[in-house]
């Protein structure tokens, strides 16, 4: 009887560090920005298609600014597939321009990258902005993501892809879905030096 009570109370212990444990690699995953979830959305890319699309991502790329502008390295935990993440912010041609690189680990050994967030504003012709938005679906262990490029002269926007990447078992990010690609644009950004 005595060992059935110290059993139950190490088992009542062992639960809760792993309750207390979980609560905190949450506090870490909301402190870090995995990205605007509506870029996941059913009808998202449909809705940016209309007249108000240049408006839109506009707002979603000043909301990326405002969080990565003073953005330290950071560590997202994940407990589902022993895979864990790393976003890092590289500076991109000696300058203050920037990028966001998502990391995928395991065993704290990188396993893939992924260009998770850039915003171009001065290239040479027009459209002369080049953004990329991501967005960090932890549950189902994908990546969304768009690339356009964009003129604030007339307010105009050019998408390059749409896509939806997964992240495998061993590390390795591939696409999943790929619901929208504009070859064209895609040459562009080659010429413009913006692949990753």
């Amino acid at each position: 009887m005595k060992t059935k009570f110290l059993l139950a109370i190490f088992l009542v212990i062992i639960l809760f560090s792993c309750k207390k444990n979980n609560r905190l690699i949450e506090k870490q995953n909301k402190d870090v920005f995995l990205g605007d979830s509506i870029i996941m959305e059913n009808n998202y890319f449909q809705n940016l298609s209309e007249v108000n699309g240049y408006s839109i991502l506009s707002m979603q790329n000043k909301l990326y600014q405002k969080k990565y502008s003073n953005f330290k390295n950071s560590d997202v935990s994940q407990l589902k597939d022993n895979i864990n993440f790393k976003f890092e912010k590289q500076y991109v041609n000696k300058g203050d321009k920037y990028r966001i690189v998502l990391y995928t680990l395991i065993h704290n050994t990188k396993k893939d990258s992924f260009e998770f967030y850039r915003n171009v504003n001065d290239l040479k012709y027009e459209p002369s902005n080049y953004t990329s938005l991501s967005y960090l679906d932890l549950k189902h262990s994908k990546i969304w993501q768009i690339k356009y490029f964009s003129s604030p002269v007339d307010k105009s926007v050019g998408y390059i892809l749409y896509a939806k990447n997964k992240i495998l078992e061993n590390g390795k990010i591939e696409t999943d879905s790929l619901y929208y690609l504009d070859e064209s644009l895609d040459v562009e950004m080659e010429k413009n030096k913006l692949y990753y």
